[in-house]
């Protein structure tokens, strides 16, 4: 990190300064941590604004990226770069805009706080993390992220500074990120799902490169648990399906890869973990749960009615899987990339311990199924954090009332094949 003693003092002083106005004290190792060398070589949404030739707005890492339903929270890290000072009289500012008047104030973060403009020196690289969330009742189709800086003290348009190139709207705002946001029927359901039918077969390694998996439909970027803590990184899923299996293959972006179980039906979910909730007849009792984590351990229990009342953890499902991870599990103090995870589940393990449900195996093209995929996620410090598929609380994971529904579609570009048997290739 740049000027390292340098930028610890004017952390602390900025901070004391902060403590009086804001009554929020930052820890300069934080800033110091949030100093960067120079850009990222990847950021996920460029941008490259200049802000009156004394700074460029280089863009921005957002998780989930979208479409996002009212509720969700949003972690947006912003990059800046310094060429001259801006000055003391500048201030950060953050808006989410929307259509009919939607709009909501974001313009505090930590790093804002801390290291404000008035510290800003020539050169200076700064990773500006922020979290928010798209408001229960927001009812804009869109939530278009914007900032900027403005003279401290002073308001509208004119105490903005100009930004001279890149994308803005007339009243001085950068155009940093747009949200689409989506409402469902339910409370941040996820919108309805068409599961392909594969054309040949799928091999159960991890990897989803078979030319069904690329052309199945991924899922949104997960929505982070309402009421929970901030998870970091994306996860997203995918869905097939043929006569004998229903296919899910999960990815996770992840700095810190960790799960010390592998023993069947351990309590894997307290460390990183997805969740799959299947309650396939759709009317909210009797479904199953299953898990895989990193480590390729296996939880699966059947629920005769709901969370509330005994389960069944001696109940066992056929499912199989594989996972790859990118980085290392047994190492806290690295930098992980993610894990991936492919799964074959028996269409018949639906049913769990009644077999008498009425839910046809295999199903027929246009049956519909209910269910929700969850990633579960143990960082190195804090809270045990969540995101999922169709948002859900921190309080309930499986949450049989959010549940998205999922619609069994035929083969892309062909008709359903008869009497497919297929078997995955590999054990787990």
């Amino acid at each position: 990190m740049r000027r390292a003693a340098a930028l610890v003092a004017a952390a602390a002083l900025w901070s004391g300064c902060v403590e009086r106005d804001k009554g929020k004290k930052i820890d300069p190792a934080f800033i110091k941590a949030n100093l960067l060398d120079a850009p990222p070589a990847q950021i996920q949404n460029r941008v490259d604004a200049q802000l009156g030739g004394a700074v460029v707005y280089l863009g921005n890492d957002v998780s989930p990226a979208g479409p996002l339903a009212p509720g969700t929270r949003v972690e947006v890290v912003h990059y800046w770069q310094v060429i001259e000072p801006p000055g003391q009289e500048w201030r950060v500012f953050s808006h989410l805009v929307g259509s009919g008047g939607a709009w909501k104030n974001l313009d505090q973060s930590d790093m804002r706080i801390g290291y404000p403009p008035g510290a800003w020196k020539a050169g200076d690289v700064i990773r500006d993390p922020q979290s928010f969330q798209i408001d229960p009742g927001w009812s804009s189709p869109r939530a278009q992220l914007t900032v900027g800086l403005y003279r401290k003290g002073s308001s509208g348009v004119d105490a903005r500074m100009e930004i001279e190139r890149g994308p803005a709207d007339r009243e001085r705002r950068v155009l940093a990120h747009r949200f689409e946001v989506v409402r469902g029927k339910g409370p941040g359901r996820a919108p309805d799902y068409a599961v392909q039918r594969a054309r040949g077969p799928i091999a159960i390694d991890g990897v989803a490169d078979e030319p069904d998996w690329r052309a199945a439909g991924q899922s949104p970027e997960f929505s982070v648990a309402e009421g929970g803590p901030a998870v970091a990184g994306a996860a997203r899923a995918k869905l097939l399906w043929d006569d004998s299996y229903l296919y899910a293959f999960i990815e996770v972006d992840d700095p810190d890869v960790f799960s010390r179980y592998t023993e069947q039906d351990d309590p894997l979910w307290k460390e990183d973990v997805v969740e799959l909730f299947i309650d396939a007849d759709g009317n909210r009792r009797g479904y199953v749960e299953l898990q895989v984590n990193p480590r390729n351990a296996h939880f699966d229990a059947w629920f005769p009615r709901t969370r509330a009342q005994k389960h069944h953890v001696e109940w066992t499902s056929g499912m199989r899987s594989a996972v790859v991870v990118h980085g290392t599990l047994d190492e806290r103090g690295d930098t992980d990339r993610g894990w991936q995870v492919e799964i074959a589940i028996p269409l018949a393990d639906v049913k769990g311990m009644d077999a008498a449900m009425a839910v046809a195996v295999p199903p027929a093209v246009g049956d519909r199924w209910k269910l929700n995929v969850v990633r579960v996620d143990r960082p190195r410090e804090g809270s045990l954090g969540a995101s999922s598929w169709s948002a859900i609380t921190i309080r309930d994971f499986h949450a049989l009332d959010r549940m998205l529904t999922v619609t069994f579609a035929g083969e892309r570009d062909a008709q359903p094949a008869a009497g497919s048997e297929r078997a995955p290739s590999t054990e787990r």
